[in-house]
């Protein structure tokens, strides 16, 4: 019986590896089922095809052990949140206290310092691999994590940390959060955040790096056997991995540590002709926003927080150089024209990405184009003319969302032990337990903070109707930018996990016809984000 299994086991993952490298190939045609009789049968196709790969996937995550099957996940029922959970308040302030003042401090570290990194055991992130994972072949500036902490004197201090990375598991951004656990209790800490800016040029932090075939022929193997965990096929370097968690925790510690107190403006400019949306509905913040930390002691240098959604792909999709892209000559010339320390946060950015028809540099230099377009980006931010000054009013909360991942190859990829996702059993299937949150600055700004890359319109409106629908279906839920309540609200995206994308439950297409569909965890993981929202709202105000 049990040589009958493992020959089941054994059958089943080759299967599985002809999944992985045939889906994401096929993955061209874009059908619009509103357009004909004959689109609308395609797409019916389509989706056949998707349940057939569903139904598959589903038996290969019954049968084929994982790293973590029948171990370490908790069934859905007998969850706790762990320790590394911040929810923030519990309700939200709405006017300045007595003793109220804005604060702020900043940190700034490289990831890759003291490693040496063509050693040929570090991957790299941005596409799926076969056969090898990618090692780097050149480092063209840096890849390393900015901080900045903030707090309103009254209600204890928020932090978030950005990466330069394709993404992180929400299972590493607790084991940074643990690593600060007792400096958080002690300064008062209140929310710690952790985040990428998803370049594709970086080395792989999240685990997709690996090479495809070995680790879901070994994997599977070593479980069955009781292999080492050592030998397991992963994409990210458990030496890279415990370096990141201390140097991250440390720049926290030093953005906490030199706070000190000012004022705090809001602004932003139309950046929307740098933007190109590759994905209908055309529906994005084409804003570049800047929040402007001005010191009270004048000789410090102010700090910036800047945010737009662009997709960090200037290297292209299967870098093998090193470079935290466009984000990085943005931080370069904004601090060279202005002193300005700064912190760039990624947003809402599904299908969209750098648009170059409008960038012009003589330059021909490897990364020419890059800088040209982050320092076109950093243009737009310092003629920002608009700001508003912002009260000294910081409200922060989060709530856990536990979302069904019927993505099942990406089930498969986590369970063997690629992503270190937070994972649980639901009967036959599972759930990834995931973080929303938001804050407000000023009770003027509200900033959305997503687990992934989220689809602007669920935040924003204009979500496709029953008409364009592959599900024929409607969208049945407020924008979040109502259910928030705020003069203006944003998105900071790709914050303490990587859920990948998020669509609207009713855009969902064909993971054999649109890239978004084979990256995205779940195909409910739109609305359950929207409820989780509209519930967190409700609570808080």
């Amino acid at each position: 019986m049990k040589k009958a299994k493992r020959m089941i086991a054994l059958m089943l993952t080759v299967v599985m590896v002809l999944l992985t490298m045939i889906v994401p190939a096929s993955a061209a045609s874009k059908v619009d089922p509103s357009e004909s009789t004959a689109a609308k049968i395609e797409a019916t196709l389509y989706q056949l095809l998707d349940k057939l790969v569903a139904c598959l996937g589903k038996v290969l995550n019954l049968f084929i052990p994982g790293l973590n099957w029948g171990n370490s996940w908790q069934n859905f029922d007998d969850y706790t949140s762990p320790d590394g959970y911040y929810a923030g308040e519990e309700s939200f302030d709405t006017e300045v206290q007595d003793t109220a003042q804005w604060s702020a401090g900043y940190a700034y570290a490289s990831l890759l310092e003291g490693l040496d990194i063509f050693d040929g055991s570090f991957y790299m992130a941005g596409t799926l691999e076969a056969m090898e994972g990618r090692v780097p072949t050149k480092i063209i500036d840096d890849q390393g994590v900015s901080v900045y902490a903030v707090s309103d004197g009254t209600s204890g201090i928020a932090v978030q940390a950005v990466l330069d990375g394709y993404g992180l598991a929400r299972g590493d951004v607790l084991a940074i959060r643990n690593k600060l656990a007792d400096f958080a209790e002690e300064k008062n800490i209140i929310s710690i955040n952790v985040s990428t800016l998803h370049q594709h040029s970086c080395i792989d932090i999240l685990g997709m790096g690996a090479p495809l075939v070995p680790a879901i022929l070994k994997n599977p193997a070593l479980s069955l056997i009781g292999g080492k965990l050592e030998d397991y096929v992963g994409g990210k370097s458990n030496e890279f991995m415990n370096n990141l968690y201390n140097v991250v925790s440390d720049a926290v510690i030093t953005a906490v540590n030199d706070m000190e107190t000012g004022s705090l403006y809001y602004g932003s400019v139309d950046a929307s002709e740098l933007m190109y949306d590759k994905r209908e509905p055309i529906t994005f913040d084409g804003e570049l926003h800047r929040f402007r930390f001005d010191p009270d002691n004048e000789a410090s240098n102010e700090i910036w927080l800047c945010e737009a959604g662009i997709h960090c792909v200037g290297f292209g999709a299967g870098a093998d150089v090193i470079s935290a892209d466009f984000p990085y000559y943005f931080k370069e010339y904004v601090k060279e024209t202005t002193g300005a320390d700064v912190v760039y946060v990624q947003g809402a950015e599904l299908a969209i990405t750098t648009e170059y028809d409008n960038i012009k540099t003589e330059d021909t230099a490897e990364n020419a184009r890059v800088k040209a377009y982050g320092t076109e980006l950093a243009k737009k931010a310092l003629s920002i003319d608009n700001e508003i000054e912002l009260d000294p009013v910081l409200n922060v909360a989060f709530r856990e969302v536990a979302i069904d991942t019927d993505n099942e190859i990406l089930t498969l990829v986590v369970r063997e032990g690629l992503i270190n996702s937070v994972i649980t059993k639901d009967g036959l299937g599972f759930n990834i337990i995931t973080e929303i949150g938001y804050m407000e600055l000023g009770n003027k700004v509200g900033i959305v903070f997503i687990p992934g890359e989220i689809a602007p319109e669920i935040i924003w409106g204009g979500v496709v109707g029953a008409d364009k629908s592959w599900t024929n279906e409607t969208w049945d839920y407020a924008p979040m930018s109502e259910t928030a309540k705020i003069e203006k609200l944003i998105c900071f995206g790709l914050n303490n996990d990587q859920i990948g994308y998020i669509l609207a439950d009713n855009d969902i297409h064909s993971m054999f016809t649109e890239n978004e569909e084979i990256n995205a965890s779940s195909t409910k993981s739109g609305s359950a984000l929207t409820k989780a929202f509209e519930a967190l709202i409700a609570e808080v105000k």
